[in-house]
């Protein structure tokens, strides 16, 4: 995804396939349900350090950044190759983005060739439904 294409989604809304998650306090818990869900469904993408806020006419997003993107990053790779959160590994795509001097992770997580893809500590499995 571009940096264009990142604008336009922004500009957008949530669908099955794009997911915002603030970050602003470190990597948030609903990451690996959202990784668990597009694993197992058609794939998608997940952007950390963009704050969604519902309004009467849809969602406005707002960029924050996140805290050390390096760290961050590597991070969730290491995890999501590791096996130690899900029964399979998954893999994923990561960019990053500067966006208003600050800076956004992108995660392209594609559906995964070994489903169901588990949450280890609780066996749960998610799916995207929209």
């Amino acid at each position: 995804m571009t940096k264009e294409e990142l604008l336009a989604r922004l500009n957008d809304i949530e669908w099955n396939d794009f997911e915002v998650k603030e970050a602003s306090g470190g990597l948030p818990k609903s990451m690996w349900e959202t990784v668990s869900a597009f694993s197992n469904t058609e794939g998608g993408w997940i952007i950390l350090g963009v704050k969604e806020t519902k309004t009467a006419d849809g969602s406005v997003y707002v960029v924050n950044g996140v805290p050390n993107p390096e760290q961050m990053e590597q991070d969730i790779i290491t995890t999501l190759r590791s096996r130690t959160k899900f029964n399979a590994p998954v893999s994923c795509k990561a960019m990053r983005y500067k966006i208003d001097g600050k800076d956004i992770l992108a995660f392209e997580i594609p559906l995964s060739p070994h489903r169901p893809v588990a949450i280890k500590s609780s066996g749960e499995v998610y799916i995207r439904t929209g």
